[in-house]
């Protein structure tokens, strides 16, 4: 059994990965020069080289999937803490206290399913103020049987 996770990725890690391989290639351009006219054989280049291509055509649609196949990745993903990244896809929250009321559950168990859904990269907690405001990362989530 595995779990496909896919997120959005932000436009300043966009911007961020870009810069790492400018500074890593100089150019686009003198990459693929390397990768394909020089017929490099360093995997790195054309991996790099992909990579780059592929944020260049974009246009900041780009989404991250990681797959987990390990058990502990189903004892994270209760039925309530699934009702909430769902709930969380769908609806913004002010605050975990805001996110608990419209659940209708208790703060601290939905404190601590964030806690949990944070650790897998699933949801973030954004401090503001006193208050944290749990974000959904996730764009999509696939259980499948496959090996």
């Amino acid at each position: 059994m595995r779990v496909e996770v896919s997120r959005e990725v932000a436009k300043a890690d966009v911007a961020r990965e870009t810069a790492l391989l400018e500074a890593r290639h100089t150019s686009f351009e003198s990459l693929r020069q390397r990768a394909f006219v020089e017929r490099c054989s360093d995997p790195v280049a054309a991996d790099d080289y992909v990579l780059w291509r592929a944020l260049r055509e974009a246009d900041g649609g780009l989404e991250d999937r990681t797959v987990f196949d390990t058990p502990d990745v189903f004892r994270t993903l209760t039925p309530r803490r699934v009702e909430l990244l769902e709930f969380l896809h769908g609806n913004e929250v002010a605050s975990i206290k805001d996110l608990a009321a419209r659940l209708r559950r208790d703060y601290k168990n939905t404190y601590d399913d964030l806690v949990a859904l944070e650790a897998w990269g699933l949801v973030s907690l954004v401090r503001e103020g006193k208050n944290q405001r749990p974000i959904a990362k996730v764009t999509s989530l696939r259980v499948s049987w496959e090996k």
